[in-house]
């Protein structure tokens, strides 16, 4: 099955109205980054409204999919947690989905790499030093960043079905975030869930994406994406390879 049958990319984007298109050039720009190096695949935007620059956009990139979802309140990021917790799976229909938000997505193309070797990767929560890694083993902890990340369909439909059947009773809390939910809520208290998908180690987390927001230090090597820079230009420069 090639890339383009196997992945979709998938953003949200829910804003006030006031300043909406200038925050909207920030998601386009992670799509066309996205593109550029992983190819024209099927993508999805999630917006709380539709707006001019968002159908312009979908007009121009015929491969773009906008979805209105009217539960995304501009500046909640529970919102968009909830969706992710409980609908996500409902929003793609190839085996896997490629997150993007604005200040996470590809540096370079080999998003290949990763394809169908994890259930969920992104960046590390947890510092590669053997006992940290240790500890997260012991303590099924393998927290690893969503706003960058590859997921794969069946992980998605799962954690909605444990979201939707109890879960969601949480309510807006560090638990429901929903790449802690993913990779740690539901690997904590859900055997079955645990047993059943693959998450990925440390290090190889790290050769996925590197996030400027967690306290691990920027890899030598350019991984594959990256997460919580603001600014693409300075961190392209502080590549050494």
């Amino acid at each position: 099955m090639s890339i383009e049958d196997t992945v979709t990319v998938l953003a949200y984007h829910f804003w006030k109205r006031e300043g909406y298109a200038a925050a909207f050039a920030k998601i386009a720009r992670a799509f066309e980054e996205t593109w550029k190096h992983c190819g024209k695949l099927k993508s999805v935007l999630v917006v709380n409204e539709r707006a001019l620059c968002v159908e312009e956009f979908a007009r121009e990139n015929p491969n773009l999919e906008v979805q209105v979802e009217p539960s995304l309140v501009p500046g909640r990021i529970f919102s968009m947690s909830a969706d992710m917790n409980g609908k996500l799976h409902t929003r793609f229909s190839t085996p896997c989905v490629l997150v993007i938000q604005n200040d996470g997505y590809p540096l370079r193309p080999g998003l290949e790499e990763f394809v169908g070797k994890y259930d969920f990767i992104g960046a590390p929560y947890i510092g590669l030093e053997w006992w940290k890694q240790l500890v997260s083993r012991l303590t099924n902890y393998r927290v690893q960043n969503g706003g960058f990340s590859l997921r794969s369909h069946a992980i998605c439909e799962a954690a909605a079905g444990f979201w939707n059947a109890k879960y969601h009773a949480l309510g807006d809390c560090v638990a429901a975030s929903e790449d802690i939910f993913y990779t740690g809520t539901l690997v904590r208290k859900e055997r079955s869930y645990r047993r059943r998908f693959r998450f990925a180690t440390g290090k190889e987390s790290l050769a996925f994406s590197w996030d400027a927001l967690v306290p691990i230090s920027m890899p030598a090597q350019r991984p594959f994406g990256f997460h919580g820079f603001k600014s693409l230009e300075l961190l392209e420069k502080s590549f050494r390879t």
